[in-house]
């Protein structure tokens, strides 16, 4: 049947445009995990356990402050530069307005940041940072934030191959060849590591900006029946009316995703969140699938529907989220069977007892396997607020079930609640998916895998520049 299926998805430019995406896309996720988990090992055996902690939430601060930074242009990006490619002034005129509110938002939380981080890392995290790291961890936010938003801005474009490579694998391959040599010479201090992350983020990004230059100036006028949004869509208000919903979205979503890390490192030993830290790093190889599919549909999504089209590709919507469950589920299996075995490997004998800790984040990933696209399709069409919504009452439940756990419980309480919070959020983006666009976007059983139509179905005429 798969044979089938494949043979029938080369003859659909719909489907064949996702598949040729698809294989950038998962070489770039699946080298740049790869890479974060060889970081994560590397670190583990240079650093003392109470660094490695630090450093974990140090991670996370960083991916908060980025999101923050962003100002929700990172999806908006995508977005937006999916519904204009048919007009050249217009696409040239939204990059340079969104990299001007970018530019604005990184530089007004770097500075903040630097100026307090400080203090908060002490008060909350009982953590007593050096003032150069502080610095370099406000230069690391700023790279980060531009690396983010040039890489969406490939996607965007439909450019996954570049997406894929600025996307983190360029500079996560320049942070693992620098710490091979620091592991050859001995152990290290966190300054260094972290002043290594700030060099490997400014190369990769100084060859994107370059790239994406180039991108922006080669965009040719096009007619793909796409009806042009309202000019005023990209004006600095219309962008900021896209970006600020999505802003307390990401905002919202990071507390989901990783405020549990923080919340064991406000109530935890440095070591309690290393081994937490551990185990939170190497679940993410199980949503690695649905980030890839996460990674080829937003611009498609965002594409059909301005052609009043996104009920022809709810079929192949699903047969995506499937076929990346596949492996999603097959890694959560292993995880759970193998925990202690996997991490003693990967991180150390130190951190085997995190085993039950990812057995029960695995559980809470399988909840997002499930729920497959929802979130992105409700992003990519108009549907903002919904999806803010959801994820503040998924957050708020989680971030307090959370702090009562932690305290009778320890991190694995903690785990426990993350997990409980995923349920919630994509249960309801599946019922708002449906309620609002009328389409399904969950997996469906493998062997219910819809075949694609022929061409004749799909009147897809342009692939980007």
């Amino acid at each position: 049947m798969l044979q089938q299926l494949m043979e029938r998805m080369m003859d659909n430019p719909v489907a064949k445009r996702l598949l040729s995406h698809g294989v950038w896309a998962m070489a770039g996720k699946f080298g740049t995990v790869f890479l974060s988990l060889l970081v994560n090992s590397l670190l583990a055996r240079i650093l003392a356990p109470d660094e490695v902690g630090i450093y974990f939430l140090l991670f996370s601060v960083v991916t908060f402050g980025s999101y923050i930074g962003m100002l929700g242009l990172r999806q908006t990006i995508v977005k937006m530069l999916a519904e204009n490619l048919d007009d050249p002034h217009r696409v040239k005129l939204l990059v340079k307005r969104i990299l001007k509110i970018a530019l604005c938002g990184a530089g007004g939380f770097t500075i903040v940041f630097a100026i307090f981080f400080q203090s908060i890392a002490a008060a909350v995290f009982n953590i007593n940072l050096v003032m150069p790291i502080v610095v370099l961890v406000a230069v690391w936010i700023l790279i980060d934030i531009f690396q983010q938003i040039i890489s969406e801005g490939f996607r965007g474009f439909h450019n996954i191959k570049l997406a894929s490579i600025f996307g983190g694998f360029l500079s996560s391959l320049t942070l693992v060849v620098s710490l091979f040599v620091i592991y050859f010479l001995g152990e290290t201090r966190l300054i260094v590591v972290v002043a290594l992350m700030v060099v490997s983020l400014l190369t990769s990004v100084s060859i994107a900006s370059w790239l994406f230059k180039r991108q922006v100036t080669r965009v040719k006028k096009t007619y793909s029946g796409i009806t042009l949004p309202s000019v005023d869509t990209i004006s600095y208000k219309g962008i900021l009316g896209v970006s600020v919903p999505l802003l307390i979205f990401t905002i919202t979503a990071f507390f989901l995703y990783q405020s549990d890390l923080w919340i064991v490192g406000a109530f935890g030993t440095e070591e309690e969140v290393a081994i937490y830290g551990a185990a939170f790093r190497l679940v993410l190889i199980v949503s690695m699938p649905v980030v890839i599919a996460d990674m080829i549909t937003p611009p498609l999504i965002a594409q059909m529907n301005a052609q009043n089209k996104l009920k022809e590709i709810e079929g192949t919507l699903r047969n995506v989220s499937t076929i990346a469950s596949i492996p999603a589920i097959a890694v959560i299996v292993v995880f759970i069977a193998g925990g202690q075995l996997i991490l003693g490997l990967i991180f150390g004998e130190f951190y085997k007892s995190g085993a039950v800790i990812l057995s029960i984040l695995c559980i809470g990933q399988l909840f997002n396997v499930i729920g497959g696209s929802s979130g992105s399709t409700l992003m990519m069409t108009g549907n903002q607020k919904a999806i803010m919504i959801i994820t503040l009452i998924s957050s708020f439940l989680m971030i307090v079930g959370s702090i009562i756990a932690v305290q009778k419980y320890g991190p694995a309480g903690v785990a426990v609640v993350k997990s409980a919070g995923l349920l919630v959020q994509n249960i309801l983006m599946i019922i708002v998916t449906k309620r609002k666009l009328g389409i399904w976007t969950h997996i469906t059983w493998v062997t219910r895998l819809s075949l694609p139509k022929g061409k004749e179905s799909y009147k897809v005429e342009r692939e980007a520049n």
